[in-house]
């Protein structure tokens, strides 16, 4: 009997059950692969965007900037290697300037800090090897990363350090409710035995 089940041992499945470790909850964490980070997780690009590109209004928008805020912090209870390093987009032409002062704009309505554009004298003072036609570009400092696998260990490991219990190779096919409980039902896999029969 658990108070939480949390299924799938991703990116936000491991911070999901991390966060519930802080809890007196009796909290499973279920994977049906190996072990965490398997699946979407390994081939995650391991940006962590600082939200001027969501719709404003939307969920992403309302949580992406804050959640992007709570990294540094994060990183220095669980020493997953967190990389501020930035990033920006370039314009080459009136069209593409046109284009990264609308991605400015996004940014500020989604409440996203230090945004700025870069005008060409200045940018190529910071970035000599651009591209020679670069005539502007928008920067965001807070765009950072981290290494996928390496996050969600730290997140499933302080988890688990903290009480929550994992179960890996276990698939998730079914949830019922039975009155005020809800019913998860897992089927449990091994890997099979080579076999060397017939090898010398």
């Amino acid at each position: 009997m658990y108070n939480v089940v949390v299924i799938v041992a991703s990116c936000i499945g491991s911070a999901i059950a991390q966060e519930r470790s802080h809890y007196s909850l009796n909290t499973l964490l279920v994977k049906s692969a190996n072990d965490v980070s398997q699946g979407a997780t390994k081939g995650n690009l391991g940006i962590v965007h600082a939200g001027n590109d969501d719709k404003p209004g939307s969920l992403h928008a309302k949580f992406c900037w804050p959640g992007n805020q709570m990294f540094p912090k994060l990183d220095n209870e669980l020493r997953f290697g967190y990389q501020l390093n930035g990033s920006l987009v370039l314009a080459t032409n009136q069209a593409e300037l046109k284009i990264i002062n609308d991605l400015m704009e996004r940014g500020r309505k989604n409440g996203v800090k230090r945004l700025r554009i870069i005008k060409k004298e200045e940018l190529f003072e910071m970035e000599p090897a651009l591209n020679p036609d670069a005539i502007a570009r928008l920067h965001y400092p807070d765009a950072d990363n981290v290494i996928p696998c390496e996050f969600v260990i730290a997140l499933a490991e302080n988890a688990l350090d903290n009480g929550v219990e994992l179960r890996i190779r276990h698939e998730v096919t079914d949830i019922t409710k039975k009155g005020k409980l809800l019913k998860v039902d897992v089927c449990h896999w091994e890997p099979k035995v080579a076999s060397t029969q017939g090898r010398r």
